[in-house]
């Protein structure tokens, strides 16, 4: 008994050094974000007069951001099915060059957006993905379907808002675009709880194997960090406007 119970002892510990060390990659990862999306958005999308050049307009576009979103999917399935063979290090470049990448995709927010906004919507953002991880954490019940169903529901809502980015194009205000935001951010919100609780059984399935573990923990603070960002930004359509 006494050994059973130094063994949960010692896979507690694991797990919950497992799980900062997630934390800390991904709160690098925003860090490196919102450098990036700093620096550009500064520099690169405003002129000496403080209006948004033609880049910042250019990056918004709908293609740009198709392409972007093809681009993660991709980086991620490959990245993903190579990640046993690949090595630490290589899962680290990934995830900061993705976090680098996501910081072009917000510096359009510094050339539109009031900069106390921005920050409001952060700490929004803040609070409920904090919430919604700790109910992943602590939840005994399997959110698996949950997930699926939350996946599916969020595919939609890309599918539609590229559909009226494209063709219908009704305006970020309407009652449309706010619909799909809000149903994107609670399938988002839905999809991180579950990322949270598969992160815990995926560090019982990589004990004894340390380099592994670490390899997930960053490619499960790049995931993070994606959900993060799709609910800052759906929180920025929904209460970011001035």
């Amino acid at each position: 008994m006494n050994t059973s119970v130094t063994h949960q002892g010692e896979m507690d510990l694991g797990l919950r050094s497992f799980m900062l060390g997630t934390y800390k990659y991904m709160i690098a990862a925003m860090a490196v974000s919102g450098i990036v999306a700093l620096l550009i958005g500064k520099f690169l999308l405003l002129d000496a007069n403080g209006a948004p050049t033609a880049m910042a307009y250019t990056l918004t576009r709908p293609s740009i951001a198709l392409m972007m979103t093809i681009g993660i999917v991709m980086g991620f399935g490959t990245v993903g099915r190579k990640l046993h063979t690949m090595s630490v290090s290589g899962a680290r470049t990934f995830l900061f060059v993705f976090a680098a990448v996501m910081g072009v995709w917000l510096s359009t927010i510094a050339a539109f957006k009031d900069p106390m906004i921005s920050v409001r919507i952060f700490f929004m953002a803040s609070a409920m993905f904090a919430g919604v991880s700790l109910l992943g954490y602590t939840s005994k019940k399997n959110l698996s379907g949950l997930a699926t169903f939350a996946a599916m529901a969020f595919i939609g809502v890309i599918v539609l808002m590229f559909a009226n980015a494209f063709f219908f194009k009704a305006g970020g205000g309407s009652m449309f675009v706010l619909g799909l935001n809000a149903v994107g951010l609670l399938a988002v919100a839905a999809m991180t709880a579950w990322e949270t609780q598969a992160l815990k059984r995926t560090y019982h399935a990589t004990v004894g194997n340390p380099e592994l573990a670490e390899k997930y923990a960053v490619f499960g603070a790049a995931s993070l960090l994606l959900s993060f960002i799709n609910m800052f930004m759906m929180l920025m359509n929904l209460f970011g406007r001035d």
